[in-house]
C-alpha cells in the first residue's frame, strides 16, 4: 500500500458542511442539474446492494471468499466524497457554489477515491487499497487523512463519523481479510455494488424509500440465480446417446475441481464438458459456465451450440437462456448501471464486465485478465 505523505500546512481548517448535505452526485431533471442523493444515502444503498449480492451467492462460495463485514467495505467506498473540493465541484455544478475552495483541487489531489483510501489508511490490511481502487485504478499518491487538500481535521472527522454511522447501521465490524484473493473479490463486490447503486432507480429516493428498490436493482442488473431443470439425461439434452469415453468422463465428476478430457477431434468433448457442467449446476456446486476458447473464431462457432444447450437445461422462464459473446459487440445494453453504465462508459466494455454473467462464451485471455493488473481486473476476479 502507498505510504501517505505529510503535506499539512498552517492553513486554517476549511469550513465543513453538515454530513447530510454532502452530495454523492447530481442528477438531471427537466434539463436542469439538481442535487442527487447524499453520500450517506448512497453509502447505505451500496452497502445493502452488496449485502443482497452476497445473500444470493451459495454458502460455500460466500464462506470461502467473503469474510463477515464485506458489505461494510462496499458501503464505505465513497467516503472520500466527504471532502471540500468534491462538494464544491458538485454544488458549483448546480449553481450553488459553497465558496470554500477551488473545485479544481479535486483533480489535483487525485479525486475522491484517493481521499477514501487516505481516510482509512490506518485500518485493517487491504481495506485502504480496496476503497482507493473502486473506480478501477489505484491512486498515484496519497496524503495523510488530515491533509489540507482533503479538508483538514474537521473534514476527516466528518468522514470518520460517516464510517461509524455505517458500522452501526450494518451492525458489523470491518472484515478480517486474510488474502489477496479475498481482497480482490471484495474489491469486485465494491465496484459492482457502486455501479448498481448509482443507477437511475435511486436518483430520487429519500431516506425512507430507497430500501424498497434494492432487490429490484439487483434483479435488473442480471444477478438472478439460473433456474436449472433437474434430472435431464445426456441424450435428452443433445439428442444422441453418449459414447463410452463421454460416459466415463461424466461418471468421474464427483465434486468441484479441474477435470481434463483428452480425445480425438469429433469424439464429443464439447458435449461431455457441457454435461459435466450441467451436473455441477444441478447439484448447486456451480453458479454458471464460462466457455473459454483459444480464439475469437472458435468461440464464434461454439456460441450457438452453447445457446442451444442453455435452452435445454434452463427453465423457460429463466432470463439467462442466451449466453453472451464476450469478445463481440457490447452486451446487456438494456441494463443500466448508473454512472459507469451508460453507453460509451467503461461498464459497457464487454471484456471487463462480461465474466459477471452466469453464462458466457469467450476467449481464454478474457478469463486470464482476472489475475492481471488491468483496470477493473478485480471485477473479473
Amino acid at each position: 500500500m502507498l505510504k501517505p505523505t505529510n503535506k499539512n500546512t498552517s492553513r486554517n481548517n476549511i469550513p465543513c458542511i453538515p454530513l447530510d448535505d454532502c452530495l454523492a452526485k447530481t442528477i438531471c431533471l427537466d434539463g436542469k442539474k439538481q442535487k442527487g442523493v447524499s453520500v450517506k444515502t448512497h453509502s447505505l444503498i451500496a452497502g445493502y446492494v452488496a449485502r443482497e449480492l452476497l445473500n444470493r451467492l451459495p454458502l460455500w462460495l460466500r464462506k470461502n471468499l467473503f469474510p463477515s463485514g464485506s458489505e461494510l467495505v462496499a458501503a464505505a467506498h465513497d467516503v472520500g466524497k466527504v471532502s471540500p473540493a468534491f462538494q464544491e465541484k458538485l454544488y458549483s455544478d448546480i449553481g450553488h457554489s459553497l465558496n470554500i475552495i477551488d473545485p479544481a483541487l479535486d483533480e489535483k489531489i487525485g479525486y475522491h477515491y484517493t481521499v477514501s483510501q487516505a481516510t482509512v489508511y490506518s485500518f485493517q490490511k487491504y481495506i485502504p487499497e480496496i476503497l482507493g481502487r473502486h473506480h478501477g485504478i489505484s491512486p498515484n499518491s496519497v496524503e495523510l487523512p488530515n491533509s489540507d487538500g482533503y479538508g483538514g481535521k474537521e473534514w476527516q472527522k466528518q468522514r470518520i463519523d460517516l464510517l461509524e454511522f455505517l458500522k452501526n447501521d450494518f451492525k458489523t465490524d470491518w472484515p478480517n481479510i486474510s488474502s489477496e484473493l479475498q481482497a480482490d473479490v471484495i474489491s469486485g463486490l465494491t465496484t459492482v455494488s457502486d455501479w448498481i447503486s448509482s443507477g437511475s432507480l435511486f436518483d430520487e429516493v429519500n431516506e425512507e424509500s430507497w430500501k424498497n428498490f434494492i432487490c429490484k436493482a439487483v434483479d435488473q442488473a442480471g444477478f438472478v440465480a439460473p433456474i436449472v431443470s433437474n434430472g435431464l439425461t445426456f441424450d435428452k439434452i443433445f439428442e444422441f446417446s453418449p459414447r463410452n469415453i463421454q460416459k466415463k468422463f461424466m461418471e468421474s465428476i464427483k465434486r468441484r475441481g479441474i477435470y481434463i478430457l483428452e480425445a480425438p477431434m469429433g469424439i464429443g468433448k464439447t458435449e461431455a464438458a457441457l454435461y459435466a457442467a450441467y451436473q455441477m449446476l444441478e447439484k448447486g456446486n456451480a453458479t454458471g459456465i464460462y466457455f473459454a476458447l483459444p480464439t475469437q473464431l472458435t468461440s464464434d462457432k461454439i456460441y450457438e451450440r452453447m445457446n442451444s444447450f442453455l435452452e435445454k437445461i434452463l427453465d423457460k422462464s429463466d432470463s439467462h437462456r442466451h449466453s453472451l459473446l464476450l469478445h463481440g459487440s457490447a452486451w446487456l445494453r438494456d441494463t443500466e448501471l448508473g454512472e459507469e453504465g451508460a453507453p460509451g462508459h467503461s461498464c459497457f466494455n464487454s471484456a471487463k464486465r462480461g465474466l459477471l454473467a452466469p453464462f458466457a462464451v469467450g476467449t481464454i485471455d478474457t478469463g486470464l485478465m482476472s489475475v492481471m493488473n488491468v483496470n477493473h481486473g478485480v471485477v473479473r476476479t
